[in-house]
């Protein structure tokens, strides 16, 4: 269930983000229809050293947009605007402590994907995360 806090402290963070108004925010395990303009961050987590108090994951922000409502130019800008959102590092780790849900160690980007079909543009965006147990 570590994996679902790490998610949601997340989503928690992003939420108050003016740039994520009127965008759908969601973690993996959410069981509901995504609806878009969607953010759903997912995790995959494994401990360090066979320790039971520290992780390390791989997060996964999926931003989709649907094509026929919207540019290449406004997803972009979605992007744009999550990248903008996790890059003061200082600042993300200090909002996710100071939830309570997890105690985040620190993450590096480490990679990004586009993916367009017919109905909607996708982006995935991949951070290497080290974080425990408050």
């Amino acid at each position: 269930m570590l994996d679902h806090a790490l998610e949601s402290a997340f989503v928690a963070y992003l939420g108050t983000a003016p740039a994520f108004a009127g965008v759908h925010l969601f973690t993996g395990h959410d069981a509901e229809e995504h609806l878009l303009p969607g953010l759903t961050i997912s995790s995959k987590s494994e401990p360090l050293a066979g320790s039971a108090a520290v992780f390390r994951a791989d997060v996964t922000f999926l931003i989709e947009t649907e094509a026929h409502d919207s540019t290449p130019d406004e997803h972009a800008a979605l992007v744009e605007s999550t990248r903008a959102c996790l890059a003061d590092k200082h600042a993300v780790v200090a909002a996710l402590n100071a939830g309570g849900l997890i105690f985040l160690y620190g993450y590096a980007f480490a990679e990004s994907s586009l993916d367009v079909d017919g109905k909607r543009f996708r982006t995935t965006l991949t951070l290497k995360a080290g974080y425990g147990t408050p």
